[in-house]
């Protein structure tokens, strides 16, 4: 972008609903839902995250709950596989955990390097999503601190040859 006018072009003036799933912005997704009411609330965006994950990451757990209600999928993955639960797992937020449990997440779903939940919990010494998972999901355990670590050496270099490819 060379010129001032070319910028402008790319600036935008309105948020939309990944800005709102990351500030938590309830207000304005309603008024943003009533606006564009045929809106896919499981669009991803440029980086492969759906406004669930954004507000998971974000822990946005009201808004997170909004979504849920309004019909995005708990299931939702980004582009290496990792899926809402497996977000708030590595973020450590159990009421998001819980949340996303109630709408039926599975804790066992396995990402392209087969973590799961308990594994992204455990990868980031969160102790509480550990002890959550140990006590209502006992057969949960995918493996030792060792393992999950290689695991996630796989996943990294899984997400630099995607990169790579694009």
């Amino acid at each position: 972008m060379k010129k001032w006018q070319d910028y402008k072009q790319t600036y935008r003036t309105e948020s939309d609903l990944f800005d709102f799933a990351r500030s938590g912005d309830l207000r304005g997704f309603a008024t943003y839902l009533y606006q564009h009411p045929n809106v896919d609330l499981n669009t991803v965006n440029q980086k492969g995250y759906s406004a669930l994950m954004l507000a998971v990451y974000n822990g946005q757990r009201d808004f997170c709950e909004a979504l849920l209600r309004s019909g995005a999928d708990v299931h939702s993955r980004d582009f290496i596989g990792n899926t809402v639960l497996m977000a708030s797992a590595f973020k450590g937020n159990l009421e998001i955990v819980k949340l996303l449990l109630e709408f039926d997440a599975s804790p066992t779903d396995l990402n392209e390097t087969n973590m799961n939940a308990r594994d992204w919990a455990q990868m980031f010494g969160r102790k509480n999503i550990i002890d959550f998972f140990d006590e209502y999901y006992p057969n949960n355990n995918n493996g030792s601190k060792l393992n999950n670590f290689l695991r996630f050496i796989k996943l990294s270099l899984v997400m630099v040859l995607k990169k790579i490819k694009k």
